[in-house]
């Protein structure tokens, strides 16, 4: 998969004239949002992350916000809060709503370590055997070396008890001793390391990449029955006309799930994304290669190939070079066998540094921190970057007005003039075309 041989590979892909966009500015907004793989629920996670950066982003820029408490459906499945910004000139809300599968992960979270390692290992024998370790280094190789992280982690854990008990077994003379002693000792090194792994995200990462190899092939029927739930309430947000935009967010691996759910909804009612307000699918953090380069995910190659194919919905793929989960310069839909394909409107990727978005004191501060740094997308920027999480949700312009080329070429052509702007909202640059497809 040669990289950087398409515009869509180089962020330079136009923004296609025919996506339905909202004739003004949008003053209402409807966000529905799945994140990633953690086994926190929202107050602890997205919410929680979500107000301690807007109150950062507010700070020191002439912007006001208002954030609701967060409320539970009776159910349990989803969450919603509302996020309002305001500055000179311009109001809008974002009417979040958070489709939740934390208690999917968490039961995950809560395997004993014996049946970690086990899987650990059938999972890294698959991709190995496969060929899709391979496929996923030579579309990003630093993706690759994080995935390889958990398994050595969880490879050194256990040669280190190994060893350990057969020092332990030397030690003591007699056999009926000396194996008592080597078992105790590694059994008590290996529940050391897998303490160890809880709090050094070995435990998060192992259990993660185990989850989207079974994902990827089918063997999880909580989630598929999850994702058909998530079907139905984006299916009630797009049929709904009541806000100017509707945007479906998926973070981390978030983002294969919005794919799907979005997909499942396009088989049940495609007339709906065309009929109510404009709906856009907005993928930040993105992971999704790494179940659809798998051979056996044919059905997750399916639900990319399904939104990557639509011509009135606009899918944006936001990545961040910095970011090791990411797929950095990479069109989704390749992995998944669509051809590459310049004039295929979708996915619309935009790409860019994250040392482009941060001060050198804070990207100093996060750059060791992949988790940090993978969080990117979704926090505050320090400088002035057509990428800006808050006003992408909640400013005053349409995704696709804030992704239009043009705009994201403003900064290279003038970057003192938009340095500038502490709020880069689409008006403070009156000599861009007013269409997006430009």
């Amino acid at each position: 998969m040669a990289r950087n041989r398409s515009l869509r590979r180089k962020g330079r892909q136009p923004v296609s004239p025919g996506f339905r966009k909202p004739p003004g500015p949008v003053r209402r907004r409807r966000i529905v949002y799945i994140a990633g793989y953690d086994p926190r629920p929202p107050e602890g996670a997205t919410y929680s992350l979500l107000k301690r950066e807007v109150e950062r982003y507010c700070e020191n820029r002439p912007v006001s916000f208002d954030l609701s408490p967060v409320a539970h459906a009776p159910d349990g499945e989803t969450a919603s809060w509302t996020l309002a910004l305001e500055a000179e000139g311009w109001r809008c809300e974002a009417e979040y709503l958070f489709l939740r599968w934390d208690d999917i992960v968490a039961r995950d979270f809560a395997r004993w370590f014996p049946e970690r390692v086990l899987r650990s290992f059938v999972t890294l024998l698959d991709y190995l055997l496969s060929g899709t370790l391979f496929a996923m280094g030579k579309a990003f190789h630093r993706t690759a070396i994080l995935w390889l992280y958990p398994f050595i982690a969880i490879a050194g854990i256990l040669a280190l008890a190994v060893l350990a008990g057969l020092w332990a077994a030397d030690a003591f003379s007699g056999a009926a001793m000396g194996t008592a002693a080597g078992i105790a000792v590694f059994v008590v090194v290996a529940a050391i390391g897998a303490w160890f792994t809880r709090f050094t995200f070995i435990q998060h990462l192992a259990d993660l990449w185990c989850f989207l190899r079974d994902f990827a092939i089918g063997k999880r029927p909580d989630m598929e029955a999850r994702c058909e739930r998530f079907a139905d309430y984006v299916l009630d947000a797009v049929r709904r006309d009541d806000v100017d935009e509707t945007i479906l967010v998926g973070h981390s691996y978030g983002t294969m799930m919005v794919v799907e759910a979005t997909a499942r909804a396009l088989a049940r009612d495609a007339d709906a994304f065309s009929s109510g307000s404009p709906v856009s699918v907005l993928t930040l953090g993105s992971c999704i290669n790494t179940s659809s380069l798998h051979p056996r995910a044919q059905a997750r190659k399916a639900s990319v190939s399904r939104v990557a194919g639509l011509e009135h919905v606009m899918w944006a793929e936001i990545q961040g070079r910095q970011d090791m989960i990411n797929y950095f310069q990479d069109d989704p839909a390749v992995a998944a066998g669509l051809p590459e394909d310049d004039t295929r409107a979708n996915p619309v990727v935009r790409t860019f540094s994250l040392r482009d978005v941060l001060s050198g004191s804070t990207y100093n501060r996060f750059s060791l921190n992949y988790f940090r740094m993978h969080f990117q997308t979704i926090c505050a920027n320090d400088v002035s970057h057509p990428w800006d999480y808050f006003l992408a949700v909640a400013g005053p312009d349409p995704l696709a007005g804030r992704l239009s080329l043009d705009y994201w070429r403003e900064r290279e052509r003038n970057s003192k003039n938009f340095m500038r702007q502490s709020v880069p909202v689409l008006a403070a640059f009156p000599g861009l075309p007013r269409t997006p497809s430009n």
